[in-house]
Formats: structure tokens, sequence, C-alpha cells
């Protein structure tokens, strides 16, 4: 009886361990403006929206290593925790978050011939990356479809 109650407390356990929230999470809305939603537990202080060259075909990009040209950041004086960033819309920079590119003025609009990527980073190489591209008007998440290149 004893071994079962230790086999029961350890499946417990190991179950709430990988119902942990993750790192850092970053997820789309697509209200009147696209606006950025975070979770997560570990601490942030950057985030940003790249802009790729549309690849051929689209699902030639590696997730873990490209290239694109930063077209909005925004950062936080301190790390703030993931759970805890306020949602944020494309354009539009949340009080105590400082708009670093572009230096002054809106981010360009987004078109629906490119590939964009949004990212939240923080310390201890806490990052999560979120591929999307326009369609229609609306944002859509394309980081499934996404396979390393060969």
């Amino acid at each position: 009886m004893l071994r079962l109650a230790w086999f029961l407390l350890a499946g417990a356990l190991i179950v709430s361990a990988c119902a942990e929230e993750p790192d850092l999470d970053l997820n789309i809305q697509n209200k009147q403006t696209l606006t950025f939603v975070f979770s997560g537990r570990s601490y942030a202080s950057e985030f940003e929206v790249l802009q790729l060259q549309k690849p051929t075909p689209p699902n030639k990009v590696n997730p873990f290593s490209f290239n694109g040209e930063t077209i909005w950041k925004l950062s936080t004086s301190r790390p703030i925790k993931g759970a805890d960033w306020p949602p944020i819309a494309y354009g539009e920079a949340p009080r105590n978050f400082a708009q670093t590119v572009p230096e002054s003025g809106m981010p360009p609009k987004l078109a629906e011939d490119k590939l964009y990527v949004a990212r939240i980073t923080g310390g201890k190489d806490a990052q999560t990356t979120l591929f999307f591209e326009m369609r229609n008007g609306k944002a859509v998440n394309v980081s499934d479809t996404l396979r390393p290149s060969r």
C-alpha cells in the first residue's frame, strides 16, 4: 500500500510539473487593431516585430534562425513577468514602455505580401517567437506551418 501511495504522489508531481506555465508565451488577437497578448513565468524587457521577405515556398523558413528588419520595438525600464505584460496593440506603446524603433512616429502598415515575426525577449535566453501574415486585413499565426530549411 505504501508503494502505491508513493507511486501516486510521484505521478501527481510529474503532472503538476508538466502543467507549469511556460517560460514566455505570445499570441495574437484580431481586434480593431492587431493586439499581442503575453503569458509566462519568465521576465522580459523587450518586444519587437520584424519583417521578413515571404519565402518561396512559404514553409522554408528556419524558425530558429532567420534574418529580418525590425520595424517596431518596445522596451521596459525593468523586466516584467510575461504574464504581467499588458496586451499591446500594434503601433501603440503602453504606459511605462519606450518605443525604440522607429525612433518616432508610427511603425509601417503591415502588408499582405510579407512574413512577420513578433517576439518577446528576456533574461537567461527566455524568448518566444511567433510568425504571422496578414490575410484579408487580419493577422494569421503561421508558426505551425514553418519547417526548418534543409
